[in-house]
Formats: C-alpha cells, sequence, structure tokens
C-alpha cells in the first residue's frame, strides 16, 4: 500500500523521529511511504532519503500557514495514496486534504492538550472527525485528556505508543567511545538531561538537583543535550548556584545514540509531556532514570519503583536523593528491569500492527 504522511516539519524531535520509526516499520511490511512536510525539508532529511521515503518539503507563510494554503492543496492532489497519516495537529492541512486516501486516514497525535483553549480543540476535533477515521495517542494521558474535551470524538481515539528500536546493552568500552566522540570526560559520574531549553521543561530543576549532587558527591558532571530560548537563564542559575564548572552544555545533539550510552543516571523534569521521549528511549539503553512530571504519560511505564523514579512533584531533596542513590550503585537493578519494560511498551512492529489495523490496511 502506498502511505502518504503528512508531517508538520521534518527535524530531528521526538515526535518526527518516533513518526520516521513508524514508517521504516511500515515499508519493513512492504508498505511505500511518502512524507509532505508543511515546512521545508530539515534534518530529519538524509534519514527519510536513506530509507527511500520520497520527501516534498513546503513553504510556511502566513499565520498558522494560511498563505501556504494554496500550495497544500496543488501538493496533495498530485499525491496518490492508499492510505494517509497526519503527524501533528494542523487544521489547515485537515481542510486541504480533499479525497486523497478517504476512509484511511489516521490521525496521529503526539502533543498534550494544554496549549490552547478548550474550545479550540473542540472545534480542531469537529473537524477531525469528519475527516480522519481513526485517532492516535503515544499515552493514555493525552488519549483521556483528548477525550475529556472532546466526548463525541471518544470512538475514533486509540492509544498507540511511540516505536522504539531496542539498542544492544551497552559495555563499558562503548560507553568510553561515546563520552569522547561527545568530548565528555572518561571518569566521572555523569548525569543528564536532553530537550528544548524552554519553561516546561523544567531544566531549572534540573540544575537545582545538579547542585545537591554536586554538594555530595564533588566528581560529578552534570550534561545537557538542546538548545532553546531559557539557555542563556539557564546558564546564569547554574553560575548562581556555583555549579556552571560542572554543566556540560553540549547544544543539540544529532546522535543521541552517544548522549544514552555515556550517561549513569538520566535526570527528566518537565511541567507537561505527552509521554516522555526522553526518558523512555535512556530507559531503552539501560539506563537508571529518575524523573518528576506534573502532568504527563511516563507514569505509565514508570509505574512502580522496580523501573525507575518517578515523581508527580519536583521535590528537589528527593530528587536530588535518587540520583545519589543510582551514582551510589544502591539502585539494584533499575537499569535492566527499565530498559526491558521501554522495550516491552515500545516494540516497533506491534505499533506497526496496530496502525496498519486503524488504516485497514491488515484483516
Amino acid at each position: 500500500m502506498r502511505i502518504v504522511n503528512i508531517m508538520q516539519c521534518t527535524e530531528l524531535g521526538g515526535m518526527e523521529q518516533s513518526s520516521f520509526r513508524l514508517m521504516a516499520g511500515l515499508q519493513g511490511r512492504g508498505h511505500r511511504c511518502s512524507v509532505v512536510s508543511l515546512t521545508p525539508l530539515g534534518k530529519l532529511s538524509p534519514y527519510l532519503e536513506a530509507e527511500g521515503i520520497a520527501a516534498l518539503g513546503l513553504s510556511y507563510r502566513g499565520k498558522l500557514g494560511w498563505r501556504s494554503f494554496p500550495d497544500l492543496r496543488r501538493a496533495l492532489r498530485k499525491e496518490s495514496a492508499d492510505a494517509l497519516i497526519m503527524t501533528g495537529s494542523n487544521l489547515l492541512a485537515m481542510l486541504a486534504l480533499g479525497r486523497l486516501a478517504a476512509g484511511r486516514r489516521l490521525l496521529a497525535m503526539h502533543f498534550h492538550h494544554g496549549v490552547r483553549p478548550a474550545w479550540q480543540w473542540r472545534l480542531f476535533y469537529r473537524i477531525a472527525c469528519r475527516r480522519f477515521d481513526a485517532i492516535s495517542y503515544p499515552s493514555d494521558f493525552v488519549r483521556t485528556e483528548a477525550e475529556d474535551i472532546a466526548p463525541f470524538a471518544s470512538p475514533l481515539c486509540h492509544t498507540v505508543r511511540n516505536p522504539l528500536a531496542a539498542p544492544v546493552p551497552p559495555d563499558q568500552a562503548q560507553k568510553q567511545h561515546a563520552r569522547k566522540a561527545l568530548g565528555l570526560p572518561a571518569d566521572v559520574p555523569l548525569v543528564g538531561n536532553a530537550g528544548w531549553l524552554i519553561p516546561r521543561k523544567r531544566f531549572d530543576v534540573f540544575l537545582d538537583v545538579a547542585a545537591g549532587v554536586a554538594k555530595a558527591m564533588p566528581s560529578a558532571k552534570f550534561a545537557i543535550a538542546g538548545t532553546g530560548p531559557q539557555e542563556d537563564r539557564l546558564r546564569a542559575h547554574a553560575e548562581n548556584l556555583g555549579i556552571a564548572d560542572r554543566v556540560i552544555w553540549l547544544g543539540w545533539v544529532e546522535d543521541m545514540q552517544n548522549f544514552h550510552l555515556s550517561l549513569d543516571t538520566l535526570l527528566f523534569n518537565s511541567d507537561w509531556d505527552a509521554w516522555g521521549n526522553t526518558a523512555v528511549e535512556a530507559m531503552s539503553f539501560g539506563v537508571p532514570v529518575v524523573a518528576s512530571v506534573l502532568n504527563g504519560g511516563l507514569k505509565e511505564i514508570i509505574d512502580q519503583p522496580a523501573y525507575g523514579t518517578l515523581l508527580d512533584t519536583h521535590d528537589i531533596p528527593r530528587l536530588t536523593g535518587a540520583v545519589l542513590t543510582q551514582l551510589q550503585g544502591r539502585g539494584g537493578h533499575t537499569g535492566a528491569n527499565g530498559r526491558k519494560r521501554s522495550i516491552d511498551m515500545s516494540d516497533p512492529m506491534h505499533i506497526v500492527d496496530q496502525v496498519e489495523m486503524l488504516l485497514r490496511l491488515a484483516c
């Protein structure tokens, strides 16, 4: 079957990488995927090309892209597809679909709903229910959010986890090689996190915990992979905490494998997250995870202490103690247990099965 995937963008964010893994899995089943990006092609483009996934990037002009609507409509009219996935929420893209792949359409939502007023989401879902045959969410948390806002959409709503390839468990030599590749110190306890440096990702909490860990364990270092509008403020915060020389700012890291291989513990903090890709990916490498998430789906995977530490408040002393427990080797089999848990919940072939069923590509 020919499947077209309409994506918000083709960068290397969690949503885009999850969508890429899904397409790779679908192609492994004999389907042929193509991408129409609502914005110019980005850093995901070489990966699409290597997988044999044709991609078209469009301009994005005007508020919410309204001036690009004619170009998008023309591009979609040229597409020939048996099924359609739209990755992310875009009202104009929904209106531009025409009759393309009617009857086999999946809207793949990856974001929480707190970014817009409820009335806007209700309007969005009214339109989505007329244009899509199924709507997927990476966690029960964000699916329930949608059903609470728009109960009429419930029959179309399904939880479909983000696919994740299972990496080979690293050995000490791989860890040292990975640290060298990223310019990280070889023989120190290393705590890290990755993501956009934006307010809801709470890297300020990460730094507050780092300060407590650094006081108790002077050899520890802390690595942050990512960029964003909060970077200058966060660097100043590290300076005020007296740990500026202990924090390593890696910037945008394209190959997250080396980052995860380098870590002794991942410290993940967030106010809102649909799923928590960074934490789940770290778990798949056997990295023990300590996390605090006020609202999100991570509690569906770290649902008992054997899989990691997850708090529903940003409790700095408790987070500090949990990180020290892991760095001091008192965490038991948390890393191994978390690895098995993440791999079981993110099995790509099971997720491809689900998507094929939702697109009516399988009996």
